[in-house]
């Protein structure tokens, strides 16, 4: 795993669909690379608070990770929302450690430590597998 705290800004580039997101709502976040057991490098979204409001980081709630479903991604899930906040930021209120993950094939997680999403064998995994392997490894990833 690895991080670099960021307001968003600086993640701009790479992840600009979530970045607008969250700049929108005033959160602050940063973006945690997962390597999976088979390969996967998934990227995953921590959210660190309001924009601007400190933080106590010893008085957590406990850890949250929230997966979107079929045909989603992390900021899809979160962009369905017609009024308010979405609950994921709700929960980070609420003083919960809030994770948003995406699973391997989504935009955000078309990293492999070998293949390219280009390959056809990057693509040969099932939903049993997401489960086993992308959820595993962002469970131990937020520890």
């Amino acid at each position: 795993m690895s991080a670099a705290q960021s307001n968003g800004p600086v993640y701009a580039n790479e992840y600009p669909r979530f970045a607008d997101l969250m700049s929108g709502f005033g959160y602050d976040w940063e973006a945690v690379k997962v390597h999976t057991e088979d390969h996967y490098i998934l990227s995953t979204f921590h959210v660190l608070g309001k924009t601007g409001v400190e933080r106590d980081s010893n008085a957590s709630q406990g850890s949250v990770l929230i997966m979107h479903g079929d045909r989603e991604d992390g900021t899809s899930m979160m962009s369905h929302f017609e009024e308010g906040l979405p609950f994921h930021l709700l929960l980070a209120d609420a003083g919960y450690d809030v994770w948003i993950g995406n699973n391997r094939g989504t935009m955000y997680s078309w990293e492999h430590e070998t293949l390219s999403s280009m390959d056809a064998d990057y693509w040969d995994f099932t939903w049993a597998e997401m489960g086993m392997y992308d959820d595993v490894a962002n469970i131990k990833a937020i520890k």
